[in-house]
C-alpha cells in the first residue's frame, strides 16, 4: 500500500451536500486522499491540517466567499493547485480567480470527465513543483554574472569570453556578428568594461533607429543654421565620447555617404560638424555591430569595402542560442534571478518539465526571445515556480508537448470508470447510487486466468488490490525490457512522465 506520502490529498470546500457527495463518489475508484469542508472557514482548517495538493473552492458559500477563501489559501498553501468552481461565472470572477493564484476555473454543473481531467493536470502541476522544490538548491550564476548580463558555459561562448579577454586592452576596433537577439551590445560593453578605457564615456549608438537625415548630425555634431531647425550649436556623439569608446549597433544600416565619414574618423582622428569646415580631433575608440552579411553587402556596393576592412579587424562572431543549447538553463536562471532583483516578479524557479521543453526549443530569436518568454511565464505563474502550463501554448505546440499540462495523471490513466448516471457533476440531478466497479477499459474478456488472479488479489490484499496489481504489471514489464522506460511506456500505454511517478511510487527504480 503507497504511503500517504505518495498518494495525493484532494479538499474540496462547498455547502452543497450533493456536489461534496458526488465529488466523492468520482474520485472514489482513485488512489487519493478526499477530504471535505462545508464552509470556507472549515476549509482554511481543514487546509491547514492536511497539506492539500488540490483544492476544488466554491465561490459562493455562506459566510466567507471563494475568492477570500482563495487569497487565505494562496497565502497558507503556496504549493496547492487550487480550482474554483462556480455555478454563476462573470468576467470580473475569473479575472479574479487568475489574479489571486487560482489555478483554473470551472463553471457548474460539471461533467465527471472535465472535472477529472482538470484534476488531473493540477495534480501533475502540483506534483511538477514539488520537483522543482526540491531542486532549488543549484547554484545557478553568480552575482558576477548578474550584473555582467552574459551567461554561458558552452565552448562556443568559451571561446567568445576569451576573445574579449584577449581584445579589451588594446584599442583595436572590433565587429561584433550575430543574429539579432543573441546579446552582441553586451559583448561590446564588456569589452569596453575591460578596457584601459573603462573610465572615460561609453556610449551607444543605435544606427538602424536614426533616420539617415539626421545620423549624421547625431553623430558629428552640427553648426547653428546649418540646417532647418539647427537653431542652436550640437555637439556630436564622437566629440562627447572623446577619450572614451564608442558603440556603433547595426552599422550595416548606415547610409552610404555617413560611412565615408566614419571611415575618416577611424583613419585620421578627426571628424567636421555639419556646416563647418574645420576638423575637430577626437580619440575615440570604436566596436560595431551588425546582423547582416556585410560581405555580400561589400559586393552588392552597398557597402564600403575599405570601412569594412578597417571594422573588421577582430570579429567575435555570436553563436545562435540553437547552437549552445546546454546554456539554455543558465540563462533562465540569470532571467529569473534579475527579475527578482528588479522586483519584477517574486522570486521564483522552474519546474525540470518546463526547463525540458524550453531546452528543445529552436529559440529564432535567441536570447532576447528568451527573456521575454520568462517574463511572460513568471508573470502568468501562480506560485513561486514556473510550471509547464505556464509556458505559451506555441511553445509547447513547437516541441511536441502539446498535451504537456496534462502530463501525469496521478489518479490513474483512464477516467472511463466513472458512473455514466453522474453525467453533470455540480447539478442537483446527480444520482447518489454507486459507480460501477469495472472501468471500461477492463471490458475486454480475460476469461478464468484474470479471475483467478483477481481471486488472489482479493484474499492477499482485501483492499487497494488495483494499486497491487498495478505495481507487479509495472514491475514485470519493466523487468521485461531491461528497464527501457520508453519502451515500457509505450507497452504499458502510458507517458513516460506517468510511469517515472509509478517507478517512484512503487519503488521499482533499477
Amino acid at each position: 500500500m503507497a504511503s500517504k506520502l505518495n498518494t495525493p490529498t484532494i479538499l474540496v470546500i462547498d455547502d452543497d451536500d450533493d456536489l461534496r457527495y458526488s465529488l466523492k463518489r468520482v474520485l472514489s475508484t482513485r488512489t487519493c486522499n478526499f477530504i471535505e469542508a462545508d464552509s470556507g472557514e472549515a476549509g482554511l482548517q481543514m487546509a491547514e491540517q492536511h497539506g492539500p495538493d488540490v483544492i476544488l473552492l466554491d465561490n459562493r458559500m455562506g459566510g466567507m466567499s471563494g475568492i477570500e477563501a482563495l487569497q487565505h489559501l494562496r497565502g497558507a498553501n503556496p504549493n496547492a493547485m487550487i480550482i474554483l468552481m462556480t455555478a454563476y461565472g462573470t468576467t470580473q470572477t475569473t479575472i479574479e480567480a487568475m489574479k489571486f493564484g487560482a489555478f483554473d476555473y470551472i463553471m457548474k454543473p460539471f461533467d465527471p470527465k472535465k472535472i477529472l481531467s482538470l484534476i488531473d493536470s493540477a495534480l501533475a502541476a502540483s506534483s511538477d513543483l514539488d520537483r522543482a522544490n526540491r531542486g532549488k538548491q543549484s547554484e545557478g550564476v553568480s552575482a558576477e554574472e548578474i550584473e555582467g548580463g552574459i551567461i554561458g558555459s558552452s565552448p562556443a561562448m568559451q571561446a567568445v569570453f576569451k576573445m574579449i579577454g584577449q581584445v579589451a586592452a588594446s584599442d583595436v576596433t572590433v565587429m561584433v556578428t550575430g543574429e539579432s537577439g543573441t546579446g552582441k551590445e553586451l559583448i561590446a560593453r564588456a569589452i569596453f568594461q575591460n578596457s584601459l578605457r573603462a573610465q572615460k564615456p561609453y556610449i551607444a549608438v543605435n544606427c538602424a533607429a536614426i533616420p539617415d537625415n539626421l545620423i549624421e548630425s547625431e553623430l558629428f555634431g552640427h553648426e547653428k543654421g546649418s540646417f532647418t531647425g539647427a537653431t542652436t550649436q550640437r555637439i556630436g556623439k564622437f566629440e562627447l565620447c572623446d577619450g572614451g569608446t564608442i558603440f556603433l549597433d547595426e552599422i550595416g544600416d548606415m547610409a552610404l555617404a555617413t560611412q565615408t565619414k566614419i571611415l575618416r574618423a577611424l583613419q585620421e582622428g578627426e571628424i567636421q560638424r555639419v556646416g563647418s569646415s574645420e576638423t575637430v580631433k577626437v580619440d575615440v575608440r570604436l566596436l560595431a555591430a551588425t546582423n547582416k552579411p556585410l560581405e555580400a553587402m561589400v559586393q552588392e556596393k552597398t557597402f564600403r569595402e575599405d570601412l569594412y576592412y578597417r571594422l573588421n579587424v577582430v570579429r567575435i562572431q555570436l553563436p545562435p542560442l540553437r547552437e549552445r543549447f546546454e546554456d539554455v538553463p543558465l540563462l533562465v536562471d540569470f532571467v529569473l534571478k534579475r527579475l527578482a532583483l528588479d522586483s519584477k516578479v517574486g522570486i521564483k524557479a522552474i519546474s525540470p518539465e518546463a526547463m525540458a521543453a524550453l531546452s528543445k526549443y529552436t529559440w529564432p530569436g535567441n536570447v532576447r526571445e528568451l527573456e521575454n518568454l520568462i517574463y511572460r511565464s513568471a508573470v502568468m505563474a501562480q506560485s513561486d515556480t514556473i510550471l509547464i502550463k505556464d509556458l505559451p501554448q506555441e511553445l509547447l505546440s513547437a516541441v511536441g508537448a502539446v498535451d504537456a499540462p496534462v502530463s501525469a495523471p496521478p489518479l490513474g490513466d483512464t477516467i472511463s470508470n466513472i458512473d455514466d448516471r453522474a453525467q453533470s457533476v455540480g447539478s442537483n440531478e446527480v444520482s447518489h447510487a454507486e459507480a460501477p466497479a469495472t472501468s471500461a477499459v477492463l471490458s475486454m474478456p480475460f476469461g478464468e486466468p484474470f479471475a483467478e488472479v483477481y481471486k488472489q488479489l482479493r484474499e492477499a490484499y482485501g483492499t487497494n488490490i488495483l494499486e497491487h496489481a498495478e505495481r507487479e504489471i509495472i514491475k514485470r514489464t519493466l523487468d521485461d525490457v531491461g528497464h527501457k522506460q520508453v519502451k515500457a511506456a509505450e507497452i504499458l500505454g502510458m507517458t513516460r512522465a506517468t510511469l517515472r511517478k509509478r517507478i517512484d511510487q512503487y519503488d521499482l527504480s533499477k
